[in-house]
Formats: structure tokens, sequence, C-alpha cells
């Protein structure tokens, strides 16, 4: 599958992402050209890991803006449930 991107709401805000599914059934999440980490289907619903705990794979890593808030993108599990979501929604529910 090729890369695409999503819309999210994170509290008040919408956010942009772009997706790169990955070949374990993963998906890296990509920020603003950056890489902030990455999802997939776990056994109790869509789980993540922040760019820190990856290896980037070619992708720079999202360096934070203090102040813009988006530090803690994939640290709250709803925001997480929404990019599942927008995946399944986006891979016409085979995500899963």
């Amino acid at each position: 599958m090729d890369p695409f991107n999503i819309i999210i709401q994170a509290g008040s805000e919408t956010i942009d992402l772009n997706i790169h599914p990955q070949e374990a059934g993963s998906y890296k999440v990509i920020y603003h050209g950056a890489l902030i980490g990455e999802v997939f289907l776990g056994t109790s619903g869509w789980e993540a890991v922040t760019a820190e705990m990856l290896q980037p794979g070619g992708f720079p890593v999202y360096e934070y803006d203090e102040n813009s808030g988006h530090e803690k993108i994939l640290l709250s599990d709803d925001v997480v449930q929404a990019i599942g979501i927008e995946i399944a929604k986006a891979s016409n529910g085979s995500a899963m």
C-alpha cells in the first residue's frame, strides 16, 4: 500500500498526518515531514511507539517545538485510536 494522508482531531485542533504502511503491518506516522512514531493494531486496539523508540528508517525524527503542543500526539490513547480509525477507513478496513 502506498503512503497516504489522514486528518485527525486532537482536542480542538485538526492535525494532518502522512501515513507510511510497513511490511510488518504497522504504520509510520509522519508530521511535517518528520517521523513522530509508529502505530499498529494490538490485541486491545491501536497502539503506538514514539519516534525515540524506533529506528527512523530514512525519516528525520520530528523536532518538537515546545510551544506547539505536538510533543504528545502519540501519547494520548484517544489520538492513537483516532489515527487507527482513519487508517482503517483509508485501507477499506483491511487494517483491522
